[in-house]
C-alpha cells in the first residue's frame, strides 16, 4: 500500500536531480528555446510593423545569439514598450526573471 506513494517520490527525486543536474548551457539553452515560443506569442499581440526596424533587428540579434546580450536592446516606442513589457511578464511567469530579457537602456547623463 506504501510501496507506490514511496515509487512516486523515488522517481521525483531522480527527476528532481536530473534538473538539478542541468549544465548553465544546457539551461540557458532551454530557456532560450522557450523564450522564441513566448516571442511569438508577443507579437501576436504587437506587431512587428509597428517597432522600429533597429529594434527588431537587435532583439533577432539576441535570439540568434543564443539569447546572450552582446548589446541591450532599448524600447523607445509605446509598440515596443508593451512587447517588451509582454516579454519580461511571461519571463518572470516562466520563473526565468526578468533579467533574461536584453531589454536595457543606458542611463541618461544628468542634464
Amino acid at each position: 500500500m506504501f510501496a507506490l506513494p514511496l515509487a512516486l517520490v523515488a522517481v521525483a527525486a531522480v527527476f528532481s536531480q536530473a534538473s538539478a543536474e542541468e549544465t548553465r548551457e544546457q539551461k540557458r539553452a532551454r530557456r532560450c528555446a522557450y523564450y522564441q515560443e513566448i516571442v511569438r506569442v508577443a507579437f501576436e499581440n504587437v506587431s512587428r510593423s509597428q517597432m522600429r526596424p533597429g529594434f527588431v533587428a537587435e532583439h533577432d540579434a539576441f535570439i540568434e545569439g543564443g539569447c546572450f546580450a552582446a548589446k541591450a536592446v532599448c524600447p523607445k516606442t509605446p509598440a515596443e514598450f508593451a512587447f517588451a513589457d509582454i516579454l519580461t511578464m511571461m519571463t518572470v511567469s516562466a520563473n526565468m526573471g526578468s533579467t533574461f530579457t536584453p531589454f536595457r537602456c543606458p542611463a541618461r547623463a544628468e542634464e
